[in-house]
């Protein structure tokens, strides 16, 4: 029973955003998207995609929003693993108590250096959206809380997470960390990989939902490594 609440809060939850239309946990055809992304007369023709997400563009449907995260993989500065000095440094800031104004400009470069790195960086985003309400810039606030729905929506659109058959889809492994609070949920602790399904789950804390895993499909990180012999992900 409480895993129905789950299931239709999560519905809920990505049928309220805006525009959103298109058919619920429906798993990304990588191929297809592909094929959409590259193609310049298409609606989904990548650079269009992210002119449209920079801008935090609300009119971006959800299937838009699918094709541009998933896509993603197809671009040349995808990388899935996270390497970069500045999820450290921007960790280190946020675990103060309180912030200085040399804090709050510390958070806004470490989150602009990662979303260079990672566009989808949701704890960058939010890490970002943190200085701009300290700065009242509303306008900059909206566009990168739009980014952010467009991502979250993105994900939470692709499965229920309640089983390694109707996984969460994601593109780099930090996600299902970051996507959690968002799902009502926080990090118990343990996961694991189920490589022979490309699936890896994370176990729970004590939630309302009584949820105690969740289940992420990562094919495309686990492709990624293992074209490269192997390695972190």
């Amino acid at each position: 029973m409480q895993k129905l609440l789950f299931i239709c809060t999560l519905i809920a939850t990505v049928a309220l955003s805006a525009h959103a239309q298109d058919e619920f946990f429906s798993a990304p055809d990588y191929a297809q998207i592909e094929r959409n992304i590259k193609e310049s007369t298409s609606t989904y023709y990548y650079p269009k995609l992210m002119e449209k997400y920079m801008a935090g563009d609300e009119k971006m449907t959800l299937e838009e929003g699918r094709h541009l995260y998933f896509g993603f993989i197809y671009q040349p500065q995808y990388m899935p693993t996270d390497t970069s000095a500045y999820n450290n440094q921007l960790a280190q800031v946020l675990s103060k108590k309180s912030f200085s104004p040399t804090d709050y400009a510390n958070i806004l470069e470490y989150s602009n250096a990662l979303l260079l790195e990672d566009p989808f960086n949701l704890r960058a985003l939010n890490a970002k959206l943190l200085v701009l309400a300290q700065q009242n810039n509303t306008e900059e606030y909206k566009k990168v809380a739009q980014q952010r729905r467009i991502v979250q929506n993105a994900i939470a659109g692709t499965g229920d997470g309640m089983s390694d058959k109707t996984p969460f889809y994601v593109i780099k492994v930090a996600h299902e960390y970051d996507i959690l609070p968002f799902l009502g949920y926080n990090f118990g602790g343990n996961d694991k990989i189920l490589s022979s399904k490309k699936v890896n789950y994370l176990t729970l804390g004590d939630n309302r939902f009584g949820v105690e895993r969740v289940y992420f499909n990562i094919a495309p990180v686990i492709d990624h490594v293992s074209s490269r012999g192997g390695g972190k992900m």
